[in-house]
C-alpha cells in the first residue's frame, strides 16, 4: 500500500512497530545499530572535511549571543531548516537566508490568518515565528551570475544549512566537496527525512512519516483502539531543528580544536528512532511493546479530567500508591466530579500544593495571553512587523547568564539584497544594477 502511494505522489508508509523497527534495512545500511548492544546511539552522521583553517574567535561579531561571529548561509526552505537557522540567529550568529521566488519557503505560502494574502511572499505570521534574526537574499541560483553572489557568500560563511532533497544541493554546484574546495574549514548540515545515503535516500516524506517508521505512532493512542499521529504539532518537525543546531555548535568547536569542518547528515527518521530507544530495548528483548493511553513507565496513575467551563482540563499524575491515596483524600473516589466542579487553575494550584504533579491543559490563548512562567521568561517577545504589527515570536528556548541577544523581526522576500551584495560579496553598486536587470535577485 505504501509502495503504491509513492506510485501515486502520494506520501504514505508503512506504521512500524519497534521490532520492525530493528529489522530496517535501510536503517541497517546506514550502519545506525553498528554499535555493542545493537541499539542506536548516534544522533546525526558526521563527515570530518579537510584540513581548513582554525574557526574565528569567540564573540568576534558585533552582535551579542553566544555564536556571535558565526556566519550561517541559508538555504532552508521548510520547517526545519527554518528552525536551525533562527535558533542559530537567535543566539547571536549572522544569518544570510538565500531564497528564491519560483521556490518559496513553504512558510511565505501559509495564507493561515485574515491579514495574509496568496501572493504576497512577506505577510505570513508562520513565516514571520520561524525566521527572524535572519537577513534575506532572493536569488535565482540557476542562473549562472548567481555566483558572482554565491561564491563570495561561500566564502563568508563558517556554517552552510540545507534540507532540500538530497542530491540537490550537487545539481546546483553546492554539495559539501564543492563547497569546501572553496572554504576548507566550512560546516555544512543537511536536514532530510531518509539522510543522505541508504536504500531509502531519495524517498520523499514529511514529519508523520518519521514518526510511522520510528514506532511511535503505533505506541500513540489507546490499548483498545487504532495507533493515532500524534499531536497538532509536528513532533520530528520541532526536535530535528534542535539536534541540528547542536550539531553545528558541537562541529564549531571541533573545528576550533583541529582547524577542520564537517559535514553533519541529519535524518528526520534516525533522530525520531533515537528517542524510542526504550521501546527497542524491549523489543530486542522479545517482548511486544504496545499502546497505553495516558499510562506511562514509572507513573502509579495519571490522567486527563475536565475542569468547569468549556473545554477546560486538568492533568494529573501520581507516582505511588500514598500520591494516590493522598489526591483520593482530596477528591473523593470519583476525581472527575471533584474536578468538573472547579475552575482549572484552582485545580493545579490546590493539588500542587500538597505536593500531587497536577498542570493546566492549555490551549494557544492559554500561553500567550495568560502563562505567568512564559511572560516572566519572555518565551514569545514581542516585535513590529511592516505589515503584520506589533505581535509575538517565538524566542530561543535557550537563556544564557550573560551575552543576551534579542531577536529582530524576520525579513521581506529579497530586503536585504543590495545591503548583502554591497557590504558581504563586495559588490560594487553598478554591478548590483547590472545583476537586477539580468533577473539575478529572483
Amino acid at each position: 500500500m505504501a509502495s503504491e502511494g509513492h506510485r501515486r505522489g502520494i506520501n504514505a508508509c508503512v506504521v512500524n512497530e519497534p521490532a520492525d523497527v530493528l529489522a530496517d534495512t535501510h536503517l541497517a545500511a546506514r550502519g545506525f545499530f553498528d554499535t555493542p548492544d545493537g541499539l542506536p546511539e548516534r544522533f546525526a552522521g558526521f563527515r570530518e572535511g579537510p584540513a581548513g583553517v582554525p574557526a574565528p574567535a569567540v564573540h568576534t561579531g558585533t552582535r551579542p549571543g553566544p555564536l556571535s561571529g558565526v556566519k550561517v548561509l541559508d538555504f532552508a526552505w521548510a520547517l526545519v531548516g527554518s528552525i536551525t537557522t533562527k535558533t542559530l540567529g537567535d543566539l547571536g550568529a549572522e544569518v544570510v537566508k538565500v531564497e528564491s521566488r519560483t521556490r518559496p519557503d513553504l512558510a511565505r505560502l501559509d495564507v493561515q490568518v485574515s491579514a495574509s494574502q496568496p501572493g504576497n511572499w512577506d505577510d505570513k505570521p508562520w513565516f514571520s515565528h520561524l525566521n527572524t534574526s535572519k537577513r534575506s537574499l532572493s536569488l535565482d541560483m540557476k542562473n549562472p551570475l548567481s555566483h558572482e553572489l554565491l561564491d563570495p557568500l561561500i566564502d563568508w560563511a563558517d556554517v552552510v544549512v540545507e534540507n532540500f532533497s538530497p542530491g540537490t544541493m550537487k545539481k546546483l554546484g553546492l554539495d559539501y566537496d564543492a563547497l569546501t574546495a572553496r572554504n576548507p574549514g566550512l560546516v555544512m548540515v543537511s536536514g532530510s527525512v531518509f539522510g543522505q545515503t541508504g536504500p531509502m535516500a531519495q524517498e520523499w516524506g514529511v514529519d508523520g512519516t518519521g514518526g510511522a517508521l520510528s514506532g511511535r505512532t503505533y505506541l500513540t493512542g489507546y490499548p483498545d483502539r487504532d495507533p493515532v499521529i500524534p499531536g497538532a504539532v509536528p513532533y520530528g518537525d520541532v526536535i530535528v531543528p534542535y539536534v541540528m543546531a547542536a550539531g553545528v555548535a558541537a562541529a564549531l568547536q571541533h573545528r576550533r580544536e583541529t582547524g577542520r569542518g564537517c559535514h553533519i547528515d541529519a535524518t528526520m527518521y534516525e533522530i525520531c528512532v533515537q528517542q524510542m530507544r526504550p521501546s527497542l530495548a524491549a523489543a530486542k528483548a522479545g517482548q511486544r511493546p504496545q499502546r497505553s493511553g495516558n499510562a506511562a513507565e514509572g507513573v502509579y496513575f495519571q490522567g486527563v479530567f475536565p475542569a468547569s467551563g468549556d473545554d477546560r482540563w486538568v492533568a494529573i499524575s501520581a507516582f505511588s500508591p500514598t500520591d494516590k491515596d493522598a489526591l483520593v483524600a482530596i477528591t473523593g473516589e470519583d476525581i472527575a466530579a471533584w474536578t468538573s466542579a472547579r475552575e482549572d487553575h484552582a485545580i493545579a494550584a490546590e493539588l500542587q500544593a500538597v505536593g500531587i504533579a497536577c498542570g493546566v491543559v492549555q490551549d494557544a490563548e492559554d500561553m500567550i495571553e495568560g502563562d505567568p512562567q512564559l511572560a516572566a521568561r519572555e518565551a514569545l517577545v514581542m516585535l513590529e512587523h511592516p505589515l503584520l504589527g506589533t505581535f509575538g515570536h517565538i524566542a530561543s528556548p535557550m537563556q544564557f547568564s550573560r551575552d543576551g541577544f534579542r531577536p529582530f523581526r524576520a525579513p521581506g522576500m529579497g530586503e536585504h539584497h543590495e545591503e548583502i551584495a554591497r557590504q558581504i560579496c563586495g559588490i560594487p553598486d553598478e554591478r548590483i544594477a547590472q545583476l537586477a536587470q539580468a533577473g539575478v535577485f529572483k
